[in-house]
């Protein structure tokens, strides 16, 4: 397997890691130190990425934990932290043309394909740490097909 690339103290670490696939959707990721003995079990728990085993500095923790957000939760297109909180935006795609983007879970805005005019529409609540560029770069990823769409059949 490709090791995680996490970005930590200025530098660029390469993890050997494993997943177990515990069932009913629940996956252990097992990230090794560099000697090959240590381990550390992360996981994913009810939308929430946790380290559930081992003990590692909160910086490097944070870090392994960004990794592993940017390479597995894949209707994740971008995380960035504001007043050093992280914050994970998620983009759920309905049928009809829309999307409905999520940060850390609460919903933030919508995304919409007009059919008739062919272009895309938005709202985005007030007060949430996303901007009107977020979304414009969202609709981007969407036209290039890096978002999934759902198309009517």
């Amino acid at each position: 397997m490709k090791p995680l690339e996490v970005h930590c103290r200025n530098r660029v670490l390469f993890v050997k890691m494993s997943i177990e696939d515990k069932g009913m959707g629940m996956r252990d990721y097992h990230l090794y130190d560099k000697n090959g003995l240590s381990f550390y079990v992360f996981r994913k728990s009810q939308g929430e990425w946790e380290l559930a085993y081992g003990v590692l500095a909160d910086d490097v923790r944070e870090a392994c934990i960004d990794a592993l957000i940017l390479r597995y939760d894949h209707d994740s297109p971008e995380l960035f932290y504001k007043d050093g909180k992280r914050n994970v935006v998620r983009i759920s795609a309905k049928k009809g043309g829309i999307w409905h983007v999520y940060v850390n879970t609460t919903y933030v805005a919508s995304i919409q394909y007009d059919e008739y005019a062919k272009k895309f529409e938005y709202y985005l609540e007030a007060e949430i740490p996303l901007t009107v560029e977020h979304i414009e770069k969202y609709i981007g990823m969407i036209q290039r097909g890096e978002i999934k769409w759902v198309r009517e059949r």
